[in-house]
Order: structure tokens, then C-alpha cells, then sequence
């Protein structure tokens, strides 16, 4: 490589990778993320390129320090560095299980990488046992046998440890990190007044609209606080809403319940959870404006949540049941999230309409039940349930008259064909 100037020389790969050092490690992804912006969980760790930043942080020796020194406070002590990121977390692997650090650096980094035993590869745990017998206890002699470790193992063995060696590339999913907002605004003085606070927030609520818009986001659960309270004003939604005016209204019922126990000098805002948000089409006929209804139900059903309370707002929900009688039931309105779950396929065929009193058919001799004096023809069934411990089952069925009309029969057992619901 020339030493001209305008050829500079390629950077050296620098991966760092990091494991728990203790059974109650904490979360370290967001301490990792201001060190590098290139980080990635992989297997049981986390991995880390410093090629581009390491410079930035003083030095190889700076940059070891203040990892160690961030890390061994949150259960992650157990280091390994080396130009590739599964060679760095097979280094770390063979650190003692309460910390340490092992680094194979350029020039004779394979080599180093070599003595290590077998298990610091991660993809050559689960073939443990078969590589003992074949008397292969490291990645060096792993290395020897290539491409014929497939045959005994798992295609994937040897494709890990050319990965390792750095002789195929590695293709890593980025760390992104949560997308939060959080804002904090002091007020000119403390104030006991509810209507105070709602005019303050108005002025968070406008940056974090902004922000939400920014992203194509809507908000699903979100806090309001102060200081000198512990507990936060916590509001949800059904589904995600990027409308200010409703947000602001919802906050306004809250407030006006919620009694402050002292002045409050500062106001706080955060999202808790948010989910992708899409626009509302264009029409290009005047339809019924059923997505604009359903969006003012749903904050109907928040203001009537904020002023009685959720326990005190009930509202059907579906249950994946095959009885027809216990396809539904009643929960509190208004928890976000809280959507219906798979319906069973069979949820289809139940009728429209119900029978006020089930009607009793007669049988033939041969037990095909009747109506009008002509037998019904089965279309679908028969489906069997039971409806409650001890019960024997029943069994229902969609059938057809003479005249092609659909019903819903059902039966307990041994006892007759009864009809309990109809279709158009």
C-alpha cells in the first residue's frame, strides 16, 4: 500500500463483543450505544465494531478502560476483541464466568483464535458431543477438517467458523433503539390549578406531535406527571391517534379528576408505547364515513373511561369459542392494546339470528331430523363441544329444508334436534 496521502489506508476491523458476568445482568444496549454506532445482540451477547470510533475514544487502551468500567457495574464484564465479531465472542466465551478479557489482535490473530476450545463457537455447542469423539477440541483443529465437518454435523458448523476466521462475511440486524419521546417543561410558579397544567401541557403536546409526525407515528399509551408526585397520569387508546385535539380532550377529563395534592412547578410528557400510524384515505365517492365514525366512537368511549372510570365502562368482546352462547362476553372498555383474539375458523359458520325459544324437531326412524314433516339436509357438520365440565357434549349443524333455507340445529347429547338459529 502506497504511503501517498490521498490513498489512505483502510481501517483495521476492530469488533468487541461482551457476555454476563453475573445471573441478573441489566439491560445494556442504550450504555453500548454511546460508545458505537454500530452494535448488535448475537447469540447470548452483544457485539460491537470500534473500528471508525476508536480513535474517537482515545485509543485501543482509553477504549478498554471505559468499556470495563461501563460494563462491570451492569453484569457484562466477560470481554473479548478481535477483528471479527464472532471471534470476539468466542474470546469472551473463554473468560472466567465472573469477568475478564481476551483479545487476539493483527497480525497473528488466527493463531490465537487456534487454541481456543471448541465450544467458544457458538454454532459447535449443540454437535458437543460429536466432535468429542471425532477428538476435535478446538477451533484449530476444527479448522483442519473445513468443509467435512458438514457431513457429521450441520452445514451452518462450518460455515460459523469461516465467519470467526473473518473468510466469509457475517451479516449482523442492527440494535435500533425504542422509539420514546419524553418532555419536561417548568412552569413560571407552582400552581394547584388544573387548567394551568392542561395550558402547559398544550405546549408539550405540540413538540411531541410534531415528533410523532416525524416518525409516522401514533400513540397507544402515554404519561403525564409533575414533580413532587410519584405516581403519573397514565392514558391509553385502542388504537394509535396522532389527533392533538383528542389528546388534549382526554387529558382534560383526567385533570379535571384527579385532585393535586401541592402546587406543581414542573410538567412532564412521555410516550409509553406507540405503534406505525397511516393517514386516512381520500375518498373519491361521498361514502358513509365509516373509518370517521369509528374513530369518534373511539373517543367517545375514552371520555366516558375518563370521567367514570374504566371498571365502570363495559364492552362486548368476541371469544374464540365453539359454543354459541360463550362467543362473548363484557371487559372494560378502553385499555390499549386490549383487541380481540383469533376467532376460530368455524366462527363463521354461526347464524345471524337467534331463535327467542329453540324450536323441536321431529325425527325420522333413523334418527335425520325434520321440519315441515320434510327432512333437513346436512350442508356442514356435524361440530361437537361441551360446554362445561360433566357435560356429555353437543352437536351442532347447519342444514337445509326443501325450500334451500339454512338453519342452526343443535342437540345435547341423546336428546332431539332443535332448531336455534336461522340465515338470510
Amino acid at each position: 500500500m502506497s504511503d501517498d496521502p490521498s490513498h489512505p489506508r483502510p481501517l483495521a476491523p476492530l469488533w468487541a463483543a461482551c457476555l454476563p458476568s453475573r445471573a441478573d445482568p441489566q439491560p445494556v444496549a442504550e450504555t453500548l450505544a454511546a460508545l458505537t454506532p454500530t452494535l448488535a445482540a448475537l447469540d447470548d451477547g452483544w457485539v460491537m465494531d470500534f473500528s471508525r470510533t476508536q480513535r474517537l475514544l482515545g485509543g485501543r487502551t482509553a477504549l478498554l478502560q471505559r468499556l470495563q468500567a461501563a460494563l462491570q457495574p451492569l453484569g457484562w464484564a466477560r470481554l473479548g476483541l478481535a477483528p471479527t465479531p464472532l471471534a470476539a465472542l468466542a474470546l469472551a466465551r473463554s473468560t472466567p464466568a465472573g469477568g475478564g478479557l481476551r483479545h487476539a489482535l493483527p497480525p497473528r490473530w488466527p493463531q490465537a483464535l487456534d487454541a481456543l476450545p471448541v465450544h467458544t463457537l457458538h454454532a459447535a455447542q449443540a454437535h458437543a458431543s460429536t466432535l468429542q469423539a471425532l477428538g476435535l477440541h478446538t477451533l484449530g483443529q476444527l479448522r483442519a477438517v473445513g468443509h467435512g465437518l458438514a457431513a457429521r454435523t450441520d452445514p451452518a458448523l462450518p460455515q460459523a467458523l469461516r465467519q470467526c476466521y473473518g473468510e466469509e462475511p457475517l451479516v449482523l440486524s442492527p440494535w435500533q433503539p425504542p422509539l420514546a419521546w419524553h418532555g419536561m417543561l417548568e412552569l413560571p410558579a407552582p400552581t394547584a390549578d388544573a387548567a394551568a397544567l392542561l395550558f402547559a401541557a398544550q405546549r408539550l403536546l405540540q413538540d411531541w406531535l410534531a415528533w410523532l409526525q416525524a416518525h409516522q407515528l401514533g400513540v397507544l399509551r402515554w404519561a403525564v406527571g409533575w414533580t413532587g408526585e410519584t405516581a403519573a397520569l397514565q392514558l391509553s387508546h385502542r388504537e394509535p391517534v396522532q389527533d392533538g385535539a383528542r389528546l388534549l380532550r382526554l387529558l382534560r377529563e383526567r385533570l379535571a379528576r384527579y385532585p393535586l395534592a401541592q402546587p406543581v412547578q414542573a410538567l412532564w410528557l412521555r410516550t409509553l408505547q406507540v405503534a406505525p400510524w397511516q393517514p386516512a384515505s381520500g375518498r373519491l365517492w361521498q361514502g358513509d364515513g365509516a373509518a370517521q365514525r369509528s374513530a369518534c366512537w373511539a373517543a367517545v368511549l375514552e371520555r366516558l373511561c375518563a370521567r367514570l372510570g374504566p371498571a365502570r365502562v363495559q364492552q362486548a368482546h368476541t371469544v374464540a369459542s365453539w359454543d354459541p352462547h360463550a362467543c362473548s362476553d363484557w371487559r372494560a372498555a378502553g385499555a390499549a392494546g386490549d383487541r380481540d383474539g383469533p376467532l376460530a375458523p368455524d366462527t363463521a359458520w354461526q347464524p345471524p339470528w337467534w331463535l327467542p325459544q329453540p324450536l323441536k324437531l321431529a325425527c325420522t326412524p333413523h334418527g335425520q331430523p325434520l321440519h315441515h314433516g320434510q327432512p333437513l339436509r346436512r350442508l356442514l357438520g356435524p361440530r361437537r363441544w361441551t360446554a362445561e365440565a360433566g357435560d356429555e357434549g353437543h352437536q351442532a349443524c347447519i342444514a337445509l329444508d326443501a325450500q334451500g333455507q339454512p338453519w342452526w340445529i343443535e342437540r345435547a347429547q341423546h336428546q332431539p334436534w332443535q332448531i336455534r338459529g336461522l340465515y338470510a
